[in-house]
Parts: C-alpha cells; structure tokens; sequence
C-alpha cells in the first residue's frame, strides 16, 4: 500500500522508538504528520496523482459566490467541516474564528473569534452551534449571535464532529473516550470509556446517532454501540482483523464515519475494506477488503459509495456487498469524502477540482476548477446548492446546471 511506503520511510529515517507514541496524547499519534503529507502536498513520488483528462461536462458547475471569509486551515489534518441550518452556514478555522455566512449570498451575519484551538466540528443543534478543540474543550455557540453559551471539559482532545440528537451532544475525543453531554448546558451526562492502540492514524472517526443509539468505530478494529440514553452497551463486534507481522500492517483503524442504513450500518477501515454489520445483533453480514479507506462513506436506497486509500471511488450493492462500478482516473488525488446530490456523486481534490461523477456507473460527468489550493473537506449539499472550502480558507457556493463545454 503507497501510505505505508511514506509511513516506512519515516520510521527508518526517524527510529521507531521516537515516533511510536499514544494517541492519548494530544496531536500524538504516528501518522499525523505523514497523513498531512499524503493529504495535501503534490510531490509524493511514490504515488503520484494522475493527470486529468479533457472531459465533455455533460453537467455543469455554476459558481454562486465566493468569500474567503475564514483563516486559513493550513496544512493540519482536522475535521473541520461547515454546517447549514436556518438559512445560515457555519464556518470555523483552527485558529478560533467562527461565522455565520448567509447560506444564498456569502454575506457575513456575525464573526466571533473564540482564540480557541477548534480541531472538530461544527454540529448545528436547535439553539447552539458546536465545537471541539485540542485543549480538550468542547463549546457551544448561541446560533443568533456567536455568544458563548456554555464550554465543558472532556478527557483529551477532540477531532471528531460532535453529534447533536434530541438535546444530547455526543463528542468523541482522541483517546477512545465518548462523553454525552446535555445540549443546552454542557453538564455531563454519561461516558464511555475504551482503550485505544498505541499505533494509530491521527484523527478519529465522528459518532453517529440512530435510532436511540450512538454507534463509534474504534483504531482497533471494533465497532461498538451504545444507547443514547444512558450510554449502555448494546453489542460490540470486530468489523477487520489485524493481520501481518508488522505494526503497520497490523493498523486496522475505523478512521471513517460508521454508516448506518435501515437495516445494516457500514464500516470502513484502513486495511480491512468495508463490513456490513446487522444492526441489531452486530454480525457480519459481508466484507469488501479492496475498498480499505478512511474517508466518510456515502449512500443512495441502494449502494454504497466509498473513496479508498488510493483515490479510487467504488459503488457497491448495499445488501449483498457486490461491486457496481469502480472509477480509478481520480487516482492519488488526495480526494475529499463524497457527497450526494440526486443521482450524482460530489468529490474534490488537491489541485481545487470539484468532480461530478455517475452514482449510476462511476462515469466523470463534470468538472470545475474553483481554487489553486486544495480542497479537503467533505462537500456540504443544501438544497440546491453545493459548499466547498479550500485549505486557505476560500468558501465557494455552486449549483449544479446543464451541459456546457470541454473542460481541461
């Protein structure tokens, strides 16, 4: 795999011993500073990105506006993500500066600079807007004016999305730990608590609320979910295995958002593809091992679509696991997680692409480029319109159109 040749490199050059430290603390783990690398710089030899070729936009991307209303996100390896409600989109940088953008304009409606270190989020909630950060500290905003309405201390630091459900706030942090919390005021009300493998990717894949239950992906391989309520277990099961002698070779991390569907929920890992799990009892119900990936998984009434190490982009049968289609002219170009828009499917990558694809068959239907940076967040879908940022900050809102031109 092209990521552990990097992972490889460093270690020889490095010593293991200097580099091999617990996730438990801060900013810590192994790959933090290979993952930013493979995420962002253009210079990797060892998988370099393939060459875009000229297509015929059969579907067009419109700009709508454009506004660097944020700092820049640098070269750090955040989740940091946008959110939509009430006409508003939200807008963080790691530097401590939150917005709210009128979602039809780019105008700014109110800025607040928190001088925080915000490394997870944004969740949007009925009242409050929130955040976590590296300090170990999760926030809420009022969503009407940026105030601070409460902040809450939780056991380490937080690169993951807080979830919102029903006035609790689930927040998983880097060391394995999930905190709930009550939405309105911070008070803690239940944790769960697991050990974590010293050997990890930086970054931790965000909880997801369903039905009740809170489901979380974990570095070693599990996926577990608890009651929302009260934070009681309900099942636990191995979605990949370590294998190999190495601990690299050995990393199975459930880095991804665990995916949940009506009667399956999805996970992918880094080197153990993607499992379907029965949502009630927790048994395997098929397993893909060529669609290893990191990256939040999309899906329709009847596939799944994964992003994998490689940058290909696969469709698979949501009930029986096969393989519809996989797409490989995006390979290596550092792509974001998928969105999905109608029967299309919305990706970006390192050069400021914004690449529309068939959900249907994987064909490239659409192209445009909207930045010279690069383009790592997940695109955020409202309605009609489609929110992109780059890693400088610059915010661009587009609309899907008709056919147009030969892009190249």
């Amino acid at each position: 795999m092209k990521v552990l040749t990097a992972l490889s490199l460093v270690i020889l050059m490095s010593g293991c011993a200097g580099i091999i430290q617990s996730t438990k603390s801060a900013g810590k783990s192994l790959e933090s500073g290979i993952i930013d690398m493979m995420a962002y710089s253009g210079d990797d030899e060892a998988s370099p990105p393939r060459e875009l070729e000229p297509i015929e936009n059969e579907v067009s991307l419109n700009t709508v506006w454009q506004s660097n209303a944020s700092d820049t996100k640098g070269d750090q390896f955040l989740k940091l993500e946008m959110a939509v409600s009430d006409g508003k989109l939200f807008v963080a940088d790691p530097k401590g500066v939150v917005l709210a953008l009128d979602k039809a304009t780019g105008l700014t409606l109110w800025e607040v600079d928190t001088q925080l270190p915000i490394s997870g989020g944004l969740e949007v909630g009925l009242d409050h807007v929130y955040f976590g950060t590296t300090d170990a500290e999760v926030v809420a905003l009022n969503l009407k004016d940026g105030d601070t309405a409460w902040t809450t201390q939780v056991s380490s630091e937080v690169l993951s999305t807080p979830r919102y459900s029903d006035d609790f706030l689930v927040v998983r942090s880097i060391d394995g730990a999930i905190n709930t919390l009550d939405a309105n005021t911070g008070t803690e009300l239940w944790s769960y608590v697991r050990d974590v493998p010293a050997l990890s990717l930086r970054g931790t894949s965000s909880p997801v609320i369903k039905s009740g239950g809170v489901i979380s992906g974990y570095a070693n391989g599990k996926l577990v979910v608890l009651r929302l309520n009260d934070g009681l277990q309900i099942w636990e099961t191995s979605v990949a295995v370590p294998r190999g002698r190495g601990a690299l070779s050995r990393m199975v991390d459930v880095d991804s958002d665990p995916l949940p569907g009506e009667r399956l929920i999805y996970a992918a890992t880094f080197n153990g593809g993607v499992a379907a799990v029965d949502i009630r009892s927790g048994q395997i119900a098929w397993r893909r091992s060529e669609m290893s990936s990191y990256k939040k998984m999309v899906a329709d009434w009847v596939a799944i679509y994964v992003v994998d190490v490689d940058n290909h982009v696969w469709s698979a049968d949501q009930n029986k696991g096969t393989i519809n289609w996989e797409q490989d002219q995006l390979e290596n170009r550092r792509l974001t997680p998928l969105a999905r828009v109608n029967d299309y499917l919305l990706t970006a990558d390192f050069e400021g692409y914004v690449h529309v694809l068939s959900s249907s068959d994987g064909r490239l239907l659409g192209r445009l480029k909207v930045s010279d940076d690069a383009i790592t967040a997940t695109p955020i879908v409202d309605g009609d319109l489609i929110y992109v940022q780059d890693i400088s900050g610059e915010i661009t809102a587009l609309r899907l159109g008709g056919s147009t031109v030969i892009e190249d």
